[in-house]
């Protein structure tokens, strides 16, 4: 037990050290501060938010696997019943699916977004 408040006795006043010199810092909008107790990466973590374009673990964003992959958007319109489905135009804010269901020519509108969100269906 004695061990246990002097780690946690010793970690606080890390942690107030790093808070005190990273107060300045923070205000230019580049560093962060972490802390955490147990576990493996139980500690103290100063991290500059800079790197990466601001990106870390608690933030959200948008990366590669949180868009709408043209060849996710095919399957989903098969998915629906979309025959012949082929990804028509795509940029970064929707996909486009042209395809036929029940002998007549159809378009599904995906939104660029995670799990391909549906925004229009015309027949």
């Amino acid at each position: 037990m004695n061990s246990f408040i002097r780690n946690a006795l010793a970690a606080l006043v890390v942690a107030a050290a790093g808070i005190t010199a990273s107060a300045p810092a923070a205000n230019a909008g580049g560093i962060g501060f972490e802390f955490s107790f147990g576990g493996p990466g139980g500690g103290v973590v100063v991290r500059d938010h800079r790197r990466h374009g601001g990106w870390n673990r608690f933030e959200g964003h948008r990366g590669y696997r949180d868009v709408c992959r043209p060849h996710r958007a095919v399957q989903k319109a098969r998915h629906m019943g979309v025959r012949r489905a082929d990804v028509v135009r795509a940029n970064n804010r929707r996909v486009v699916v042209k395809g036929f269901r029940h002998h007549r020519p159809i378009r599904v509108v995906f939104a660029n977004q995670r799990h391909c969100p549906v925004l229009n269906v015309r027949r």
